[in-house]
């Protein structure tokens, strides 16, 4: 197309969806007499997006780039539609135009010789996969409706919280809290890089998409799941979220004898004590070796060790015992046919032992070591439904929270003595009132989403003989949860104080009062439940070694609901 223009611009050609249109001009110059010199706009902020008002301007950037850029402008009549995603718009040279709406006709763009632009009207510009810029009533328009969907989503995100606060028993549809039966389980371990989390779903939800990991950012143990069930006819899409936090940590190396219980090796003359672990039913699946093979599996006889017999002078009868690599817990070692008759094993098709019989024996290698997972850890957190209609309304449907750890409740705590102070983190939803409407009081400006905190709390249980506790504090747990971060970066100055009540027959805590810290919030509850034992050890009763609870709270300006997870301080032994 040649740059060659006359002032005068006519359209020659109808403007398609994405399409360009050529148009002559006899304008040979991008100034009039006494107007404005033309205004550089580098060929970066073009591709960036902006909005170019009328006037003239001069493309600078890469020569290439430029070149081709120039190249497609020659002569471009945008389209006056408007903005509106997916409207008429032109390509050219990796941007993206569109009329702004507010020209009164279609606007253009001419280039001339000197490589300077005129554009007509308002054009906006975006890179061209991205979205063009609004004007500003359009982004205060955008605002305004963003804020209202925000507001109308919190409203009745409390509304579920509120339900949640209110159940005596936690209900079946989430993974529930410490007292329910729910179709939601969630499997934790440490995969050496962090901890990995599994929810599973059973019964009617089962054929439900499984959960998946959010590509969400979170750190000190917090992981987001989610699964979404397919639009509906009206196009509403439900989705289950669960936010989990957990302190488990990576697996460790320890002696395999401080694992395994190790007994002596009949195969040798003077057997030194605990040197190797038999192998049976029970253990079974903690070993594996490549040593022993049959096609098409099947049961397989292995010769224990035959001394010579001292009477036959011309035959050496000895058979050395069956011997082969093996590792039991990962820790590497030798498998053998040990004691006085032969041994067998039975493979499967695909070569795995599933049976056993005789004297097997795992010697580990001197200093060998077994990976030994945590199986002490806390985990927390909370489960969402959402529904999101087909003009992006939200809907939270329903709010619950859950705590447990992977060792058992305490159970009575009736003579456990003193004191003991927890420390650990808390997860949960939250919504912040921001503002209320002047003229009609309504809650117009709310935001919510999911927060972290931290989680103080000290139990004080039984009386002691070496110190006087006041007799209203026995049997009560107090605390603090504090240092909210809020998804959506909003500021706030929350804390919450916990004042509970411990049963000393099951080790949990009833009637937990929560209370905005500044006293300017409505109370809430909180429950709890010690884990650890608290048996007797060379005389002494230990302190539970943590605690998990529930809890929400309200302030003047917004809400919560989570779950706490605290560990016993050293001090507190």
């Amino acid at each position: 197309m040649s740059r060659n223009m006359n002032p005068i611009t006519v359209c020659c050609a109808a403007v398609l969806m994405l399409g360009l249109a050529a148009c002559g001009s006899d304008d040979d110059g991008p100034t009039t007499s006494g107007g404005p010199m033309a205004e550089e706009v580098t060929l970066a902020s073009l591709q960036a997006g902006l909005t170019v008002a009328p006037g003239s301007y001069r493309i600078t950037g890469a020569e290439a780039d430029l070149t081709a850029l120039l190249t497609a402008l020659s002569e471009v009549e945008v389209p006056d539609t408007g903005y509106a995603p997916g409207s008429a718009a032109v390509t050219a040279g990796g941007i993206m135009l569109m009329c702004s709406g507010d020209s009164e006709s279609n606007c253009t763009v001419t280039v001339h010789d000197d490589d300077s632009v005129t554009v007509t009207g308002t054009i906006l510009v975006a890179a061209a996969d991205g979205m063009f810029p609004l004007t500003d009533a359009q982004r205060a328009e955008a605002a305004v409706e963003a804020q209202k969907l925000a507001t109308d989503a919190a409203v009745t995100k409390e509304t579920a919280m509120a339900v949640e606060a209110a159940q005596a028993v936690d209900a079946d549809d989430g993974p529930g809290g410490m007292d329910a039966t729910t179709d939601h389980s969630i499997d934790i371990e440490h995969d050496g890089t962090g901890a990995a989390v599994t929810i599973e779903v059973a019964g009617a939800a089962a054929a439900a998409p499984k959960f998946e990991r959010a590509d969400v950012m979170l750190d000190e143990g917090r992981s987001m799941h989610v699964r979404a069930i397919p639009a509906d006819a009206d196009g509403n899409v439900v989705e289950e979220v669960m936010i989990v936090a957990t302190d488990i940590e990576a697996p460790k190396e320890v002696p395999f004898s401080e694992v395994h219980t190790l007994t002596s090796n009949p195969n040798e003359a003077t057997p030194p004590v605990n040197q190797s672990l038999q192998i049976v039913a029970d253990n079974l699946a903690m070993m594996e070796t490549d040593g022993i093979s049959a096609t098409g599996g099947g049961t397989i006889t292995l010769e224990a060790a035959v001394e010579d017999d001292a009477t036959t002078m011309d035959v050496d009868e000895t058979v050395a015992a069956f011997q082969t690599d093996a590792t039991f817990d990962g820790a590497p070692g030798t498998l053998t046919c040990a004691g006085n008759t032969d041994c067998t094993v039975t493979l499967d098709a695909m070569g795995d032992i599933t049976a056993v019989t005789g004297g097997w024996l795992f010697t580990p290698d001197e200093d060998a070591m077994a990976v030994v997972a945590d199986a002490d850890y806390l985990h927390y957190g909370v489960w969402l439904k959402k529904t999101t209609a087909e003009d992006g309304a939200v809907t939270y449907n329903e709010v619950e929270t859950f705590a447990g750890s992977s060792v058992a409740e305490s159970g009575s705590v009736a003579l456990v003595r003193g004191s003991a102070s927890y420390e650990g983190g808390a997860v949960g939803v939250y919504v912040m009132k921001h503002g209320y409407s002047q003229t009609t009081g309504v809650l117009d400006d709310a935001t919510s989403g999911h927060f972290k905190a931290r989680a103080s709390l000290t139990a004080t249980f039984a009386q002691t003989t070496e110190m006087d506790i006041a007799p209203n504090m026995l049997d009560s747990i107090t605390g603090t949860i504090d240092q909210f971060e809020l998804s959506g970066g909003e500021a706030n100055a929350w804390a919450v104080k916990l004042d509970g009540d411990i049963v000393p027959a099951d080790g949990t805590v009833v009637d937990g009062i929560t209370s905005d810290v500044a006293e300017n919030g409505d109370d809430g509850t909180f429950t709890g439940t010690f884990h650890g034992s608290v048996a007797e050890n060379n005389d002494v009763i230990p302190k539970p070694s943590s605690v998990v609870g529930e809890f929400n709270a309200n302030f003047q300006n917004g809400a919560v609901a989570g779950a706490f997870g605290a560990r016993k301080l050293p001090e507190s032994e």
